[in-house]
């Protein structure tokens, strides 16, 4: 059977345009890479994407390597510069098979090679170049050095010794690893009466990880406060501030910040990846009915597109995956953000400054006089930045920002609060995301369960359905999750609405019209994502309510 060519997969999973594959396929006749490699690099499609491609066009299962917990037995079978000279990383041993993911399915000659390394019967996935890099490097520099049971074994010397010397750089480092390993996105120290405890919030929850000594809690949070460029004498006002971390080769924008407790300062210290690539809407969790309702928005030639959620809900990864689905080869694209999170080719990215006052208000302001057809700006947070952000949208430009509000249709009150005429509210927005994310049923240890009553009563969920959770086991951690999925309700401002918001109708009344048009509440996706399987109604009372 003749196999079909990769662009015409990309094509047919909607990853790719007719004129994002001609552009790519001139740059290939210029460079003489594989397609897979320009497109990469061009920032048209995800290593992920390829990867999945290459996987159906061969045949062999897909892995995600973000995803897996590294496997130190699977690991002894490949030594580690075979491993990333060829990007081939084993990942499980199971049933006497070894696991491997490789990146390409179609270099037999590798795959040959794996074998003989190996010694042993092989199974083939394939992964994306980038994340197979970082698996291997992470996975083999963790099996060469224990991070966490150095921490642990710090902890035992303490409690021997309060007053023992060690390096607080080399521990604060060894925290920001360690967390970097469980794909934490907050680490948090908090100081109590006898003790400074370390948290990590991993897919979304926080789990403690380590208890120090109290007497290496106000040294330990100085040395961060030092690296963030903060004040180490204060300590009775909040503060903020960054620093910059890198862990082989990739690059963390960390921000912290600080507040008085009863027991002293407590640290807050949030993951910001720079360089990650932007995935598509399908991957981060989105339907087909969903992502046709925002392409529908996203195709006005003007107005304001809002995602709403709280503070790491993945709004500016939606902002992002929404902006691939807009012709970046037709339109010219403007961002004002705080900091750069993704790199988007074909787009002209800039950064806030406060230190010489280019704001987002500012940036908008200076955007308008650059022929834009896009603008982008991180967030409205203030009146000056959604005067100027409804006068982009009412001006001929798409503008596409996010905003702190519980649900889609709040974000109504909202913008009413920030000064916006309502006249001119109603004309500029045009559609409004709300979103969570939830975590996913690990599928490696999913079982069939009975949740309780009373929840499937009040998310009105059939108890004669079949309802799946995770049992526990090492890929999750024992968790029963394993990444997560979004929830979301889209609010698409069509006429009638517009004029209900011009008129200054009450949110209720306006939700009450969206309603009879077909509106999907946050708690009615969520449910939905139960029935199919993916997550568990405990999990969506957590997160939605």
């Amino acid at each position: 059977m003749e196999r079909k060519p990769l662009g015409q997969i990309l094509k047919e999973k909607g990853y790719l345009t007719d004129q994002a594959l001609n552009f790519a396929l001139l740059e290939q006749k210029a460079t003489g890479e594989k397609l897979g490699e320009v497109l990469i690099r061009t920032g048209l499609t995800t290593d992920l994407e390829i990867a999945q491609a290459l996987a159906e066009q061969a045949n062999v299962p897909f892995v995600d390597m973000t995803l897996i917990q590294p496997d130190y037995q699977a690991l002894s079978y490949i030594p580690y510069n075979f491993a990333i000279n060829n990007l081939v990383c084993p990942f499980a041993l199971k049933d006497g098979k070894l696991k491997v993911a490789i990146s390409d399915p179609f270099n037999h000659y590798l795959m040959n090679a794996v074998y003989r390394v190996a010694g042993r019967e092989v199974e083939f996935h394939v992964s994306g170049q980038r994340s197979l890099h970082r698996a291997i490097s992470q996975f083999y520099f963790f099996k060469e050095n224990p991070i966490e049971e150095k921490i642990f074994s710090l902890v035992e010397r303490l409690k021997v010794n309060p007053g023992a010397e060690f390096d607080l750089d080399e521990l604060l480092n060894n925290l920001l690893i360690l967390g970097i390993s469980k794909r934490t996105t907050d680490l948090h120290l908090i100081p109590s009466q006898k003790s400074l405890q370390v948290f990590y919030r991993i897919d979304g929850v926080l789990e403690p990880i380590v208890v120090f000594p109290s007497t290496i809690s106000r040294r330990l949070i100085n040395v961060i406060k030092l690296r963030a460029q903060m004040d180490i004498a204060e300590t009775r006002r909040p503060q903020d501030g960054r620093m910059n971390f890198t862990f082989l080769d990739e690059g963390y924008d960390l921000r912290v910040a600080t507040a008085p407790t009863s027991f002293g300062e407590t640290v807050v210290i949030r993951y910001l990846p720079t360089g990650a690539q932007v995935q598509n809407l399908e991957y981060l969790g989105f339907d087909p009915d969903e992502i046709m309702l925002i392409d529908e928005i996203l195709a006005k030639p003007f107005g304001m597109c809002i995602i709403t959620g709280p503070t790491g809900s993945g709004k500016t990864t939606t902002l992002f995956s929404s902006l691939r689905r807009i012709n970046l080869f037709e339109k010219n694209v403007l961002t004002c953000e705080d900091p750069i999170e993704y790199i988007l080719p074909l787009t002209r990215q800039t950064q806030v400054n406060t230190e010489i006052g280019y704001t987002f208000a500012r940036a908008i302001r200076s955007f308008l006089r650059l022929d834009p057809d896009v603008i982008l700006v991180g967030e409205v947070r203030d009146d000056e930045t959604a005067e100027m952000a409804v006068r982009a949208a009412l001006t001929g430009h798409l503008f596409l920002s996010t905003l702190h509000t519980n649900d889609s249709i709040s974000s109504i009150s909202r913008l009413r609060d920030m000064k916006v005429p309502l006249d001119l509210l109603g004309s500029a927005l045009k559609g409004v995301i709300a979103q969570r994310l939830v975590r996913k049923i690990c599928p490696y240890c999913k079982e069939e369960y009975q949740p309780r009553a009373d929840l499937l009563e009040y998310y009105k969920l059939p108890k004669d359905h079949r309802y799946f959770r995770g049992k526990g086991c090492p890929h999750c951690r024992g968790k029963g999750y394993l990444g997560r999925t979004v929830v979301c309700e889209i609010f698409f401002v069509d006429e009638d609405i517009s004029a209900a918001i011009s008129k200054g109708e009450p949110v209720y009344e306006i939700y009450r019209l969206v309603k009879a048009k077909g509106f999907k509440s946050l708690q009615e996706d969520a449910a939905d994502k139960v029935i199919r399987g993916i997550t568990t109604v405990e999990e969506i009372k957590r997160v939605v309510g």
